[in-house]
Formats: C-alpha cells, structure tokens, sequence
C-alpha cells in the first residue's frame, strides 16, 4: 500500500523526498508515476477536484500539505474519510512576523522614505499614533493567538473577533457575527486570520471593509476567497482604505494582468507569510496513515462540519 502526493501548485518532490527519508517500506508516488491507483491508501494533497478520489478506492486518510482545508473539502469526499491537516507552532510565529513586518511598513510609513531616498529627499514626517494603530485579528485559532501575542510588546492595542466568547491575556475580544461591526469600527489596522468556510467565504466586502475606520489598512493572511476582490479595490481608490498587504488571493497565481500587481496601495506577496517544513508535513502524514491502518483517532483531524 502506498501514499500519493497530489500537491499541484506546489512542487511535489519536496514532499516526496521528505516522505521516502521516513516511509520504510511504504511506497510514495506522485501522478508522474505508473502505479496502482488501488494501492493508495493515504492522499497528501493542496487542491483537489471533484472526481479524483473515487480513482482510489482504498483510501484511508486525505492530508493537506498545509493548516488549511477548504481546497480538500469536494463533494464526492467521502464521509467517513479523515480528512487532516498540518499543525506547526512555527508555522503560527511566521505569519505573526509577516503581519508584524506588513504592518510596520504601514505604520512607520517605509514605503514614503523609500521613495524620498530614491530622490535624495530629506524630509521628517510625523509618527503615526498609537490611538491610529489600534489592531483588530479576525479570528483566535492558533494563528490569530499568535498574531495577537506578537504586538503585545509593541504597544499596539489589540482585540480579536471570534465564533464564540474566550478570554485571551491584553487582548479585548469580540465574538459571535453580533460584535463584528464593534470589532471594524475600532480597527485601524485589520487582520484577517480566519479559516475559510461558507461562513466566512466573502466575508470582507464592500459592507465590513467599509465599516473600518478611514484610512484603516488590511492585512490578509486567511485565504484569498475572505475578500472581495473588487469592493477592495474600490475602497482604496476612493481613500477609505489607505492601504493592504495580501498574501494569499482568491486566484492563485492572480492573472498577469490582475490590478493587485500594480496597484500603488497593495503590497502583494506570493503565499509565502508561513510555510510548514516538508519533514514536519511529511511525519504528520505517516503518522495520519498509521493510524488509519490501525483504526485510531487523528489528533489533527478536521471537523467537517466547522470547516477547520
């Protein structure tokens, strides 16, 4: 029985090679290879489309490349197929430096003396205050926690948005879709942290982008489908929003010809604020299959219903 690596975008000999360092005697295949399809019993995949899975009929467990679910999750998924994902603290403190960075960047306002250095300008602006540098972290998972912990000792004052009430150290929280519009209008600089369910997918439009303060800048490190695309653009040119550093996009690659790459107030960088190392992805993967095989429970097992 054998594990197959379906990782299109990603390059798959990263896993692979990762994978055969632990597998033993398990096989690890790619979809370059001549193998049988009824042989897989593990799927470690970014992407999926309908129609692939029922290829292998002896599947035991699906595991994603990343923390993120929602490209797995098709309709001919079967049910009582676990379905993992990747769990990495390092990943959490990675995306938290991202943001920290983006919003720096922002805040201390580099992208100005770079162009003043780029025409020998010397010239003294103000420094933002920290009454307009208020931090609102949608989403108090692992990553929103950590993002939330990270500008703690900056000065920043920080809240969060999540489904339910919790209590998070210097953090004031905001919870359930009732205290949302709380949580945007005293958001100078938005983070969104959030998983992607229907719950959620589009969930930053015209309506909540529009309810930030003036001059708010948004930070998306959840996964491209949060945001509509085209009511944030519409927000940053008519000024309501100042700024947004995207890593992640509703298309990916965005077209050549996407406004994201050229727009003067759009840092967009290419999915690259965390990525879990291969031997981390590759050990939680054979550990998911192994315990498929002997019927135990999946530590890292998603729940189906809450999308995450």
């Amino acid at each position: 029985m054998a594990i197959l690596v379906l990782s299109r975008p990603l390059p798959a000999q990263p896993f692979v090679e990762a994978l055969r360092a632990i597998a033993g005697d398990t096989p690890v295949w790619t979809e370059g290879d001549d193998f049988d399809p009824r042989r897989v019993e593990a799927l470690l995949a970014w992407r999926l489309k309908p129609g692939i899975l029922p290829r292998y009929p002896g599947l035991r467990v699906l595991c994603s490349t990343g923390a993120g679910v929602d490209k797995l999750m098709v309709g001919d998924l079967p049910a009582a197929t676990p379905v993992t994902r990747v769990v990495d603290p390092l990943q959490a403190v990675q995306i938290a430096q991202y943001v920290v960075a983006c919003t720096l960047r922002f805040t201390r306002e580099l992208p100005r003396y770079e162009a003043q250095q780029a025409s020998a300008q010397w010239l003294r602006h103000p420094v933002r205050s920290p009454e307009a540098c208020r931090i609102g972290v949608l989403g108090l998972g692992a990553v929103g926690q950590a993002i939330a912990r990270a500008f703690a000792p900056l000065g920043f004052e920080v809240a969060g948005w999540a489904r339910r009430p919790r209590e998070l150290p210097g953090v004031q929280v905001f919870a359930g879709r009732e205290q949302l519009g709380a949580l945007l209008s005293r958001s100078d600089i938005l983070v969104n942290a959030l998983p992607l369910t229907p719950d959620t997918r589009a969930l930053l439009g015209r309506h909540t982008l529009g309810a930030l303060p003036r001059g708010a800048f948004v930070v998306n490190v959840g996964r491209g489908e949060h945001v509509v695309e085209p009511d944030l653009r519409t927000l940053l040119d008519d000024g309501h929003l100042a700024g947004a550093a995207l890593d992640v996009f509703e298309r990916e690659p965005p077209a050549p010809d996407n406004w994201v790459w050229t727009h003067p107030k759009v840092l967009a960088t290419p999915h690259i604020a965390a990525q879990a190392a291969f031997q981390t992805v590759a050990e939680q993967c054979l550990d998911a299959l192994r315990r498929a095989r002997a019927g135990l429970p999946q530590p890292h097992a998603v729940d189906r219903q809450a999308g995450y």
